[in-house]
């Protein structure tokens, strides 16, 4: 066997691999004794059947087989060896590759397309470049929002004897005729609405006042004018008539929701773990909360940029002709060469960042190493209780499970990958702090994204 390769343009190669018949005969006698040790044919006791019928039978297909295997393994061997780093996988090179007549020819050629990936210089400095963090400022009026989906979250359910203005009820819809009549094989349908969701005032007013067991007729779809709406009362498959139709409504059940109050006993179903006096305290530890959530935000628009700036000033050239092919290839049905075209910048992007990183994880070492058990840490978080012994073997077994699932594995390697270099980043890379308001950032976060 004679292994070879040599440069086709830039960052692309030709491996070529010459097998002579003593580089895989063994093989495939050994394997065409296997098969005359379990053939059974008739008029032959088992496992004498004669060499000569068992080659002609299994002879190309067993030679064909052992081909391939011989010359995948001295690829991937080769490619160790030399030390090529390539990009996706090597890909036959047709023209040069001769049809093969297994049944003939011994001595045989075989030629790769790879791609290589190109050396990339690039150091993480303080002075390299500079890249915005945005500070997402918590307004009052954020505070207020979160204050009242509180209340709403954590209030009571209450039933009313008579609606008013603000309650929901629940009730049987059965369709009637212009005279008010049940029509006949007719549609009916439990349902559930606010009837603040109601646009026509003058059907709104109707219910207030009223009790369980009373009726209201009225025309849903101009009432509530959202045929989403009217489709989740009355059903999906409606015809236009049904749609249009006049309905009595009888009320079953009438709701109330009443909103938690701010006190300390509302404070503790929401911070269990902490001691909230004071309804500033509140506000305080809620502004807290928020501030938390948007600093991920802003670490994680920060961590984006960097990476964009990163493949900005890197200049990396890839083998773009061989990545297309490769792409579609290992895309197969999936993308079509028109959609690749438009897509490929995106594709190009990945692999450049991907050169990136690598250089990083050799630069940054253990700042950017994610192990096993950093996984499993993170999957054990999401069931441990503050200040509680959290030793629990069914915690274990939670956590096989959940990992059990390569997916979700793979996404939480992710997220604690990005949180290791959203901290490598934050040591090494100049950042131009900027305060903006949450719909600011949104506005920025949109523009980028264009």
């Amino acid at each position: 066997m004679n292994i070879t390769h040599e440069p086709n343009g830039n960052l692309q190669a030709i491996i070529h691999i010459n097998l002579k018949e003593e580089d895989y005969i063994d093989k495939v006698n050994n394997t065409l004794k296997d098969y005359r040790k379990k053939a059974n044919m008739p008029g032959f006791r088992p496992g004498m059947v004669p060499m000569g019928m068992i080659k002609k039978m299994y002879g190309q297909s067993v030679t064909a087989d052992e081909v391939n295997k011989t010359v995948s393994e001295a690829l991937n061997k080769y490619i160790d060896e030399q030390k090529l780093n390539v990009l996706g996988y090597p890909m036959p090179n047709l023209e040069k590759t001769k049809q093969i007549d297994f049944g003939v020819d011994k001595e045989l050629d075989f030629f790769f397309d790879i791609g290589l990936a190109p050396e990339v210089e690039i150091e993480l400095k303080k002075d390299a470049f500079e890249v915005p963090y945005y500070k997402i400022e918590v307004t009052d009026k954020e505070v207020e929002n979160a204050i009242n989906d509180i209340k709403i979250r954590f209030g009571e359910e209450e039933h009313p004897e008579k609606a008013g203005e603000g309650d929901g009820v629940q009730g049987k819809f059965v369709q009637v005729d212009a005279d008010g009549n049940e029509v006949e094989n007719g549609v009916e349908h439990d349902g559930y609405f606010k009837l603040q969701d109601l646009k026509l005032k003058g059907v709104q007013k109707k219910f207030y006042g009223k009790s369980v067991g009373d009726k209201v007729v009225f025309n849903p779809s101009n009432a509530f004018k959202d045929e989403a709406k009217v489709k989740a009362l009355l059903g999906e498959n409606l015809t236009e008539e049904q749609m249009k139709s006049d309905y009595r409504f009888e009320i079953t059940s009438i709701i109330r929701h009443k909103e938690a109050e701010l006190n300390e006993e509302t404070f503790k179903k929401v911070y269990p773990n902490d001691e909230l006096k004071t309804v500033d305290d509140f506000k305080a530890r809620i502004k807290q909360d928020l501030e938390e959530h948007y600093a991920k935000d802003s670490d994680r628009q920060f961590t984006g940029d960097v990476v964009s700036k990163l493949i900005e000033e890197s200049n990396i050239e890839l083998p773009d002709e061989f990545l297309k092919r490769w792409l579609l290839d290992s895309n197969q049905g999936k993308i079509t060469a028109e959609q690749l075209d438009v897509q490929y910048e995106s594709y190009a992007k990945s692999f450049k960042w991907q050169l990136i990183e690598d250089k990083l994880r050799s630069q940054f070492g253990d700042q950017l190493k994610v192990d096993n058990e950093d996984v499993r840490d993170k999957v054990r978080a999401y069931f441990q209780v503050q200040g509680k012994d959290n030793s629990n073997p069914q915690i274990e077994q939670i956590v096989d499970q959940i990992l059990s699932n390569k997916e979700e594995g793979q996404k939480i390697y992710g997220e604690l990958m990005d949180e290791k270099l959203g901290n490598v980043f934050k040591e090494n890379v100049k950042r131009k702090e900027e305060t903006v308001t949450p719909d600011k950032f949104m506005e920025i976060m949109q523009n980028i994204n264009k």
